[in-house]
């Protein structure tokens, strides 16, 4: 269990704003117990089919937000088909996370749920997730298992399956291994006013970001079963393996910053993840024959980790003519 951090010492986000209806809202009835926010930007192709998942939940006592980043397309068109099903806001683009956050202070409920407009929900979603939140006051977010799939084919029928998922007090797990999807989520919004919203200056990691957040504070939970479905997206940013470590980069650095009283396991953990992103991202420099490049990250990667001999070897290899270089990069990947 990583320790848990004291309220003041974490202000990196500003707190969420108190929800109210929008006056150009649908009017509701009675405050639903979940929100689900769903952020979508030129999605016409896909956000009915996620909406329409929302929908069919067994798990009646919810509203839906669909916050529009500035679609140009028949985003607003298809989404306002559904009538007063669905609450629909739209602001200039200005990316996922400033959608999520905008659709976060325009909703109601005691419990948040977020679903991306490219993936879809289980109908018993809720059904399974809610009851946890409700049972123990102390848990701020229940995550579960998804499903990949591209077209009509299944990729990989359960994300999880491989990775170290856990439930309790997660931190050091989850610092390892990013196992929580953000279409997978429901959280308490008591969550969200202790620890901030999501962090608009991170344009990959913002979600890891957030649920590091609340897991060094709050316990979470898995519900062990495949609640949703993901699809797969080619050319999507966090496609891009150094882009990513970069984005990992900046959300570690943040994390050492600003999580001060993390234990020496802890802190020791997120400086292992410091090096070995550091070093993807100077390998990647490196195998671009791009060799200054790859040595400061090469360095920076030491600067965290000074025992990997692989790292120590690739240094000194960006010492070395760029031909030379050239030549054995050439032969190791004619024998690979």
């Amino acid at each position: 269990m990583s320790s848990i951090a004291n309220p003041e010492k974490l202000s990196s986000n500003q707190p969420v704003a108190s929800a109210r209806a929008d006056e150009t809202a649908t009017p509701i009835k009675h405050a639903p117990r979940v929100s689900v926010v769903i952020p979508t930007y030129n999605a016409a192709a896909m956000v009915k089919e996620a909406i329409e998942s929302v929908l069919a939940q067994t798990y009646a006592d919810f509203e839906v937000v669909v916050m529009d980043d500035g679609s140009t397309d028949d985003t607003e068109s298809v989404v306002r088909q559904f009538g007063d099903r669905i609450r629909y806001f739209k602001q200039e683009n200005r990316g996922v996370s400033a959608a999520r956050n905008a659709g976060i202070n325009k909703s109601l409920g005691d419990y948040v749920a977020f679903l991306d407009s490219d993936d879809l929900w289980l109908p018993d979603k809720l059904t399974e997730q809610i009851p946890l939140l409700e049972a123990d006051p102390k848990l701020g977010l229940v995550y579960c298992d998804w499903a990949v799939m591209s077209g009509e084919a299944v990729l990989q029928s359960s994300y999880l399956e491989d990775l170290p998922a856990a439930s309790g007090y997660v931190f050091d797990e989850l610092i390892q291994s990013g196992f929580i999807l953000t279409s997978g989520v429901v959280l308490r919004r008591a969550c969200l006013d202790d620890v901030g919203a999501f962090d608009k200056s991170l344009a990959i990691a913002q979600d890891y970001d957030l649920w590091l957040r609340i897991s060094y504070r709050w316990k979470v939970q898995l519900v062990d079963q495949r609640l949703f479905t993901k699809r797969s997206c080619n050319g999507s940013l966090s496609s891009n393996l150094k882009k990513t470590a970069l984005e990992r980069i900046a959300l570690f650095q943040k994390t050492l910053k600003e999580l001060q009283d993390m234990t020496p396991r802890s802190r020791k953990l997120v400086r292992h993840q410091l090096a070995l992103n550091f070093w993807d991202v100077g390998y990647d420099e490196f195998d671009g024959l791009s060799l200054r490049e790859a040595r400061k990250n090469f360095v920076s990667s030491l600067g965290y980790d000074w025992t990997n001999t692989k790292v120590l070897a690739y240094l000194a290899a960006t010492y070395l003519p760029t031909s030379f270089v050239r030549v054995v990069r050439a032969a190791k990947r004619a024998n690979s």
